[in-house]
């Protein structure tokens, strides 16, 4: 049978599956004029008879491959002028956008296409947008999610249809597309920007499944495109089902926010707490950009405590847990921020944290208790150890009781004065910031020290950092810098304490 016939067949079936067009509709279909979408808008304009389909293509230049680009655009207006359909065509400008919204090129494209496509269906009174994923796309962004982290919604991959969104060649192979084309000669052009291996997309399309086709068996493709129908079905069953529960354990809709009974949700499965979380800050925040798996997890840690607490999401969210209700509400984020230098020695306050640092300078030659043979214990018996906590024992720290300094578990730290350069001060946490931990190689994002020794999301933005210069010396009470750590050589030391002030 003819590749054209089977896949007349096969598309009217995903149409008819899932209920992607009535007839008389009037439809925009993206054309870029790469194989993928030149046989997209051959195909519906062979089912245009049987659906009474009204067609506009939109074609958008991103302007990154100069004049590559260009001839696609030309071609796009040929291919549609053909065959009797007209075409809206821009250019936009993607690594403007790229830039000043801090994206990747991928994601400003994205975002680009998207809303011109939006803007183009207004302006042709069109009820639905056609885009040309395909099979193939399928099992590639469930390889790429699957190395990302995603949960069961995101492993569904690309969904058949969404809004005004249809995809009629979503179990389409790219094979099929190829040999289409060949068929009805379709010539369509060739991206380079697809041979790109700097993109996740290209090195999973040209690498990864080639090999898992060549070790695993050629079925790979279609397998992971049956493991994405399979889970996107499970992903329907439990949305709904967190529908149902949502309702049971919203308490309160106020002018404010949502109010959730904490007991009901404690007997829910945790993949459903999860769900009904996220369901929430959805009805709040309009959408669920920026918020991650441990955003949901800091959550539930907070209303598990059974104690009054708040925390602080992304985009104003905030999350009060009261009296057995969680309420989630959009409110102003507080901001956070303050710059202090480090008085040696002496105090300094913290207003902001209510707290206090006090400030030592010790010679390691130094008599005074607990070091008399100092440097020899100093040096071989706690520091070669390479263990970060054996300089709070140095100090015979007592234990603090109070419930704002317990937060801290390692309240006082000592360091080689030597290695310190000034300006010596205190700042809040900044996006990108990393350390050297004492007893590891390398460096590592504070925020993933933060992960790893799970301090809640709301209690990060209250930890100070010690300065030394450019250098971060110290995530004040919770671990020091290997590279100002005093060792066997330390001639001068400086210790410093952090207790509560309410001065």
């Amino acid at each position: 049978m003819p590749i054209t016939e089977i896949l007349l067949k096969k598309v009217q079936g995903t149409i008819r599956k899932y209920q992607m067009l009535t007839s008389n509709t009037r439809l925009v279909v993206a054309v870029s004029g790469g194989p993928d979408s030149a046989t997209l808008l051959d195909l519906l304009f062979r089912l245009r008879p049987k659906y009474d389909l009204r067609l506009s293509v939109a074609h958008l230049n991103h302007g990154l491959r100069g004049r590559e680009a260009d001839l696609e655009a030309e071609w796009v207006k040929k291919f549609a002028s053909k065959l009797g359909i007209p075409v809206i065509s821009d250019t936009f400008n993607v690594s403007a956008l790229a830039k000043e919204k801090r994206l990747s090129l991928e994601e400003a494209g994205r975002r680009a296409r998207y809303d011109f496509l939006e803007e183009v269906a207004n302006r042709m009174g069109a009820s639905k947008i056609a885009l040309a994923h395909t099979a193939s796309d399928q099992a590639e962004t469930l390889l790429m999610r699957l190395m990302r982290g995603s949960g069961l919604d995101g492993l569904s991959a690309i969904p058949p249809i969404r809004d005004k969104i249809i995809r009629p060649l979503i179990e389409v192979f790219r094979g099929e597309i190829q040999d289409y084309c060949r068929e009805n000669s379709l010539q369509p052009c060739f991206d380079s920007s697809n041979m790109e291996t700097s993109f996740l997309r290209n090195r999973v399309r040209l690498n990864l499944i080639p090999y898992l086709s060549q070790e695993y068996g050629d079925q790979i493709e279609r397998i992971l495109f049956q493991t994405t129908n399979l889970l996107r079905q499970d992903s329907e069953y439990l949305k709904k089902e967190t529908e149902r529960v949502f309702r049971s354990v919203l308490e309160e809709k106020r002018s404010e926010g949502l109010v959730l009974n904490e007991e009901k949700l404690s007997c829910l499965h945790p993949a459903l707490q999860r769900r009904v979380l996220r369901k929430a800050i959805e009805k709040i925040k309009g959408d669920l950009k920026e918020i991650a798996f441990d955003h949901i997890v800091s959550i539930v840690e907070l209303y598990e405590t059974k104690k009054p607490g708040q925390l602080d999401l992304p985009h104003g969210l905030a999350i009060r847990h009261r009296y057995g209700n969680l309420l989630i509400k959009k409110g102003k984020e507080k901001s956070l921020t303050f710059v202090r230098n480090l008085v040696i020695p002496g105090t300094t306050k913290l207003t902001e944290l209510n707290l206090a640092l006090d400030t030592e300078l010790i010679s390691a030659s130094s008599e005074v208790s607990p070091q008399k043979d100092r440097p020899k214990r100093l040096g071989q018996q706690f520091i070669s150890s390479g263990r970060w906590g054996s300089l709070r024992s140095l100090a015979s720290v007592k234990k603090i009781k109070s419930d704002q300094i317990s937060d801290f578990p390692e309240p006082e730290a000592w360091f080689d004065l030597d290695k310190l350069e000034k300006p010596l001060y205190l700042r809040t946490r900044e996006d990108g910031d990393r350390f050297h931990p004492l007893g590891m190689k390398g460096s590592k994002k504070i925020k993933d020290f933060f992960i790893d020794v799970k301090i809640p999301l709301e209690q990060r933005k209250r930890i100070p950092l010690l300065i030394s210069k450019d250098k971060l010396v110290w995530i004040v009470g919770y671990r020091i810098d290997e590279r100002f750590r005093v060792d066997e050589d330390t001639k001068s030391i400086i210790k410093v304490r952090i207790r509560e002030s309410h001065d």
